[in-house]
């Protein structure tokens, strides 16, 4: 007896530490896949961007050769993939999908596991029961849940499915998208139970990819240099019908389905020119995007961090991550968030703007087209990461007193949005409004040679504005495309190794003070 209560002790105790394992599904087809060609991340990217927790198992298979070798054997770390695929290597969604659920925490509770079976083309009939993309995951499913160490995990839970296809859909798998999606979703509910907990799926719990166009280009905007993806590509139609409208429709129509756009995003610069093919880069934004999905699927806070919906204004619930106007929250921009100009349609009130790990240099936030268009900065005020900038090509309000945080060599620029063809080709001055204390710091961290934080007020004009600014140390402020006008901005502290070019816009007597700064006329 004395030998048999230690015995039982160890059981319990392996039993009480053992976790649940939830198993994300991912497939599809090339984007899935992720063949980035010639156009992989940077080993600057992969390494910032590393999971480190998240197990992983992938069986990815092509249209002639079946699984591809290299497959795994046992769980592995999230990696992009070998072998290579047309001379480079894979790396689809999963690598920001793990690091993003890593870095946020949201399945703290369990161990997290990505089980990837993806081809490299091909139509949504081969995700039908007795095709060869569904026997591929389902086998691949098999294999992972038999390599499962059951003295770490108590349990296996398949927590969704991360989908990403649709772009060789043509003839009858076109309207037939949305119907064989859902039947998909019931088949693995049926078939995946003797390998563990399909309630998720049963309850259609899936993220749905926005599958690519082909033939777009890459847009460069000059002025900020941000790259971003072309929205004018094709979409094969049938029956008028496209892939990309049934299944934008369906995940809107189900509570249960997230949607994850990525058509904002750049596409590969080398080892094919179809224009459909995203890069490595990209990849990592999608990934993230999934992952954002599947936590608030799962009931987790998104947080109001801008998402992917390139195509809604600020102003929609649906630009926020959470799918919530974002209140007294500080509005985040990050690795998930659209690439795109954000759009200011009406009056939009953000409390605060954080601009962090972003795919671009510079996040733009900006006028719809009307007049009346206003977005409202409250006290939680700006800051940016090193490297990033802020562009508001917006009537802009402020509101009590805040801190804009930007780092050496960084700006935030307020100027017109310059007319698409309308006003007969006038740039209208830009609305700064308000009743605000702002107090500009350069940031702490960056290096000496990076330069001052800016500020440029491009072509404003005050209107009922009531508002004191204090330049700190190695802060610039610009006041530029104003010369031989007045504006009144409000009292302007110009404090010790802080510089205030005027550029000879006329300031009323007495507004700046001067406290060891540099005034330039």
């Amino acid at each position: 007896m004395r030998f048999f209560l230690p015995f039982l002790f160890l059981c319990l105790a392996s039993a009480c530490s053992a976790k649940e394992l939830k198993i994300f599904l991912l497939t599809g087809q090339s984007n899935s896949l992720g063949a980035v060609k010639g156009s992989p991340a940077s080993p600057e990217l992969l390494k910032k961007y590393e999971p480190g927790k998240t197990l992983y198992w992938h069986e990815n298979f092509g249209q002639r050769e079946g699984v591809f070798p290299g497959a795994s054997t046992s769980w592995e770390q999230v990696r992009p993939a070998m072998p290579r695929y047309n001379g480079s290597m894979c790396m689809g969604p999963e690598y920001g999908f793990a690091f993003t659920l890593e870095k946020n925490g949201w399945f703290r509770d369990a161990d997290v596991a990505i089980v990837k079976a993806s081809r490299d083309g091909g139509d949504n009939s081969h995700w039908q029961r007795n095709g060869q993309a569904y026997k591929a995951l389902v086998q691949a499913v098999k294999n992972a849940c038999a390599a499962v160490d059951k003295s770490r995990h108590s349990r296996v839970e398949f927590a969704g499915l991360l989908y990403l296809q649709g772009e060789s859909n043509g003839g009858g798998s076109v309207p037939a998208s949305a119907s064989r999606f859902m039947e998909l979703l019931g088949n693995l509910a049926a078939d995946l139970k003797p390998y563990g907990d399909t309630a998720a799926l049963a309850a259609q719990k899936a993220v749905i990819g926005e599958n690519a166009s082909w033939s777009s280009k890459n847009e460069n905007d000059p002025e900020t240099g941000n790259v971003t993806g072309g929205l004018e590509g094709r979409d094969t139609e049938v029956q008028g019908k496209t892939t990309h409208r049934l299944m934008k429709e369906l995940a809107a129509s189900r509570p249960s389905l997230g949607y994850v756009p990525t058509r904002d995003l750049p596409k590969l610069t080398a080892g094919d020119n179809m224009g459909v093919h995203y890069s490595g880069k990209s990849q990592i934004s999608i990934g993230a995007r999934f992952a954002y999905e599947a936590a608030r699927l799962a009931g987790k806070d998104a947080g109001s961090v801008r998402s992917g919906r390139y195509e809604v204004p600020l102003g929609s619930p649906d630009a926020w991550m959470n799918r919530k106007m974002p209140g007294t929250n500080v509005c985040v921009w990050n690795v998930a968030s659209s690439v795109k100009p954000s759009l200011v349609s009406g009056v939009v009130k953000l409390f605060g703007i954080h601009v962090e790990d972003t795919a671009v240099d510079t996040v733009v936030i900006q006028s719809a087209g009307a007049s009346g268009d206003r977005l409202v900065l409250g006290p939680g005020g700006i800051r940016l990461a090193e490297g990033k900038n802020l562009l508001l090509r917006t009537n802009v309000q402020l509101a009590g007193r805040q801190s804009w945080h930007i780092p050496g060599g960084s700006a935030v620029v307020i100027e017109p949005l310059a007319p698409a063809g309308g006003l007969d080709g006038k740039i209208l001055p830009v609305r700064l409004s308000g009743q605000a204390e702002i107090r500009i710091l350069r940031a702490e961290g960056a290096s000496e040679a990076a330069g001052m934080a800016r500020v440029v007020l491009k072509r404003v004009q005050a209107a009922s504005l009531k508002c004191s600014w204090t330049l700190s140390g190695k802060v610039e402020m610009s006041l530029e495309e104003m010369k031989g006008q007045a504006l009144n901005p409000g009292r302007i502290l110009v404090k010790d190794g802080a510089v205030l070019n005027l550029n000879g816009v006329k300031l009323p007597a007495g507004s700046i003070v001067n406290q060891g700064g540099t005034v330039n006329p």
